[in-house]
């Protein structure tokens, strides 16, 4: 799809300019502009709720300050919009501090604080602030760190998408230009999402089956929370996962108040609203939803491309209950559907590819919905019980047309995955050292799985897939948290595995530690055994050899050693050094059974093999390594400017049957990010806020493997040189991103404008040389060039 960026940059402004010319009257224009601070106080061991908390917001204009109430509630008013530091002390509890908190007009400032006991009082308490970046789960020791959706939107590049922000931590190397992720040199469909504390469907329109990621995200920052992201040393309560892991939260809807905001920009025009159910209630309602700007400027008439429009919606919500008895009731979901078609034009002279002689017609729709218990039982017991359901259909029908403009079926697929889901855990505090926690889950899995393509050989279609069925895997853990001292804490834990289609087991015992040297300095240390399951078209897929159909049923999980180790200095209030050394040794890799196809489910971001002559039988007999060491230099925004430097070498490799070890497409070797910001306050009164902020990625090429011509072309499809597999590097990947933002704070409403641009050099990353079957050349293999985004939000 090609789209002119200043086409879209200007119906943007036109749209945003349209909804701000809102004139403010004499008095707003020299009036400070303020706004309420709210928000819950709570233990992070027990949930429960912290009287009598000391909250101190600090300003130009002084400090306000305010206890919490019973219920662990505090509120500040006339708070001056803008940047402001927040404190929050309790005896008997380490301090906790936000350095540079965003306050807006228009809506009340959420602030949800979970504090964590100090087991021996020291003199003097430092607060660092990047302090408020460790993990929201307690039981995390090492590489993990919580993002707040503020950062989301701040971040250039990041376009309100979590993974494109997660692009510049320490590990982690784009995908593409997409927002597929690579985690330490694993495969991006590694990568596990997870919402609520269950795991949902892949959250992007148009992922391919299998992948992680996709064009676009589904997921609105309006309703996010404070949440974490992990590349690796997990604890005992994660399953399914072998690198990487999005462990999402929404935020609860206003209490007090209703709330409105509407947004409008190239990526969408949608609305989210929120507040009490009924006057005086705590249960609230939360509730976004989000349809494209290109489909709707097409229904009206607008052509933005010559080519097939992506049309796609989303909606997200998270209803909550509290209960005075039994506990907090929450309805949360998350889900889209979209659809892209291409028609071909129906004069053959104008045809200079063949797909240009075809009719595309790809849909993907997914959605994930669950209902959330969470029982306080007293000062050291809580339960959380999580039943959910999710879907994801993927479809994709491809037809070929003749100069007669008779249409003939080229290629048809469809992916249907179901699952019911169970999570229930259980957190006991046995006293002011030693925490445990256990829990159970359950995944009652239906597929529905069919694809059919054109083989040249065969000159006639064929059957890739038809399978159709249900599985189950079952997970249990356990795992203590022990406050040896004041320095030292310790967690171990064990989880098992079983899944029921190839009826195996995996014992994973895990363990981390954190030590704190001194008051500035901390060593930690993670090390367990983990398991992933492959997409399931992977364990039913036909061989391309007719002489072998049988499915791959007897395939189980991958699974992988790690240790990690690290070591953060803070060398101010605001400025960390971080570094972690990695090992992962990854086995029971499905690879494929014949010894002369190097075919690996590590080397593979998706299920686009399956329809391939490299495609056979597969087998549990593959390993893999992955080793690495990461440098982060972060300064937390202070001062009005912050900034981010990461860079990361590592090695990432294969063994395929033949006992040869190969290098993945994945391994890049090293990659180095820079990400920095200035904000500037402006206007007569200083209640605008004026930001700038950019990225700059600069990392490996992609290996890739020599292709064979002449096989090729007598296939039809890429065939790579075996012997040589991911011999060749592509160039090194640059990419450029920025981002400007203009916040208006009027009185009761405010306004934002952000201008995101990735790849704002439009430089042309190739990912190598490879086979078009469309022009029956090789040619290099680009990514996308420039991609600009523009975006209104109001709120009131």
């Amino acid at each position: 799809m090609k789209l002119s960026p200043i086409l879209l940059i200007g119906l943007s402004l036109q749209a945003g300019f349209t909804f701000a010319q809102q004139p403010a009257s004499p008095k707003q224009k020299n009036q400070v502009v303020t706004e309420t601070v709210k928000g819950t106080v709570i233990d992070k061991n027990t949930r429960l709720p912290l009287t009598g908390a000391t909250i101190v917001i600090s300003s130009s204009d002084g400090t306000k300050s305010v206890s919490t109430d019973a219920q662990g509630i505090f509120r500040l008013q006339q708070v001056p919009v803008g940047r402001q530091q927040l404190q929050v002390r309790m005896a008997g509890y380490k301090p906790e501090e936000f350095t540079e908190l965003l306050i807006t007009s228009g809506r009340e400032n959420m602030v949800n604080v979970e504090m964590e006991p100090q087991i021996n009082a020291l003199n003097e308490a430092v607060v660092y602030a990047n302090a408020g970046k460790q993990p929201l789960n307690q039981m995390a020791m090492t590489s993990g760190r919580s993002f707040s959706p503020e950062e989301t939107n701040r971040y250039a590049g990041a376009f309100f998408d979590p993974a494109r922000m997660a692009q510049s931590f320490p590990g982690v190397a784009a995908g593409g230009d997409d927002n597929e992720i690579i985690v330490r040199g694993n495969s991006p469909k590694s990568l596990q999402w997870r919402l609520e504390g269950i795991e949902i469907v892949n959250p992007n329109h148009f992922g391919a089956e299998g992948a992680a990621g996709g064009g676009i995200s589904m997921l609105n920052t309006m309703v996010l929370g404070k949440s974490d992201f992990y590349t690796g040393g997990l604890a005992a309560e994660y399953s399914n996962a072998t690198a990487g892991v999005f462990d999402l939260r929404f935020r609860k809807g206003n209490t007090d108040k209703r709330e409105y905001t509407f947004n409008v920009g190239v990526l969408g025009v949608g609305a989210t609203l929120e507040g009490p159910f009924k006057k005086g209630s705590d249960a609230s309602y939360l509730i976004s939803y989000r349809y494209s700007s290109l489909s709707l400027l097409e229904k009206v008439g607008v052509k933005v491309s010559d080519t097939g429009v992506p049309k796609y919606q989303d909606l997200s919500f998270n209803f909550v209950f509290p209960t005075k008895k039994a506990g907090t009731f929450s309805l949360f979901g998350i889900g889209g559907l979209g659809k892209l078609q291409q028609t071909a034009e129906r004069n053959y002279e104008k045809w200079e590819e063949r797909t240009d002689a075809q009719d595309l017609n790809l849909k993907f729709n997914a959605g994930s919905a669950g209902l959330k218990h969470q029982y306080i039982a007293n000062d050291r017991l809580y339960f959380t019980d999580i039943v959910s359901m999710s879907l994801s259909r993927n479809s994709n029908s491809t037809d070929t047309l003749t100069r007669d403009y008779i249409s003939s079926l080229y290629h048809k697929d469809k992916f249907t995955n179901t699952a019911l889901r169970y999570a229930g855990t259980l957190n006991y505090r046995a006293n002011s050292k030693n925490t445990i926690r256990a829990g159970l889950n359950a995944s009652l899995l239906h597929y529905d799985l069919y694809a059919l393509s054109y083989d040249t050989e065969l000159a006639a279609l064929k059957e890739r897939i038809n399978e159709t069925g249900n599985t189950s895997t079952y997970d249990a853990f356990a795992q203590l948290k022990t406050v040896l001292n004041d320095k030292i804490t310790l967690n171990t834990g064990i989880h098992a595995n079983y899944f029921a289609l190839s009826k195996s087991w995996s014992i994973e015992p895990r363990l981390g530690l954190n030590w704190r040297i001194t008051t500035d300095q901390t060593i930690s240390f993670g090390t367990g055994l983990y398991n992933r399951l492959e997409p399931l078209v992977y364990y039913f897929a036909k061989s391309s050899d007719q002489t072998s159909l049988e499915p791959n049923k007897p395939l189980s999980p991958t699974k992988s050693a790690q240790a990690v180790i690290g070591y953060e200095k803070n060398l101010s209030r605001t400025l960390r050094f971080k570094t972690e050394i990695y090992y992962q040794h990854l086995y029971d890799v499905p690879v494929s059974t014949d010894s002369d196809i190097n075919f690996s489910l590590l080397n593979v971001s998706d299920i686009a093999a399956i329809g391939t002559s490299n495609y056979h039988q597969l087998i549990n007999k593959g390993t893999g390594k992955n080793y690495g060491i990461e440098l982060t230099l972060e300064k937390s925004l202070s001062k009005g400017y912050y900034f981010m430097v990461t860079t990361s070498f590592f090695d990432s490799k294969f063994k395929a049957r033949n006992g040869k070890e190969y290098n993945t497409t994945f391994n890049t070797r090293y990659v180095g990010n820079i990400l920095m910001g200035k904000e500037w306050t402006v206007g007569k009164s200083k209640n605008n806020l004026f930001g700038l902020n950019a990225k700059l990625i600069y990392a490996g090429g992609r290996k890739y493997s020599p292709v064979l011509e002449e096989e090729s072309l007598r296939l039809d499809e890429e065939v790579i040189d075996q012997d040589r597999i991911n011999t060749l590097t592509a160039a090194p990947y640059v990419r450029v991103d920025f981002s400007s933002s203009y916040r208006v704070n009027r009185k009761k409403v405010s306004h934002l404008f952000i201008l995101d641009i990735q790849n704002l050099l439009n430089r042309e990353n190739t990912v190598g040389m490879h086979y078009n079957f469309s022009k029956r050349i090789i040619e290099p293999q680009k990514w996308t060039g420039i991609i600009p985004t523009i975006n209104y939000r109001i709120e009131f």
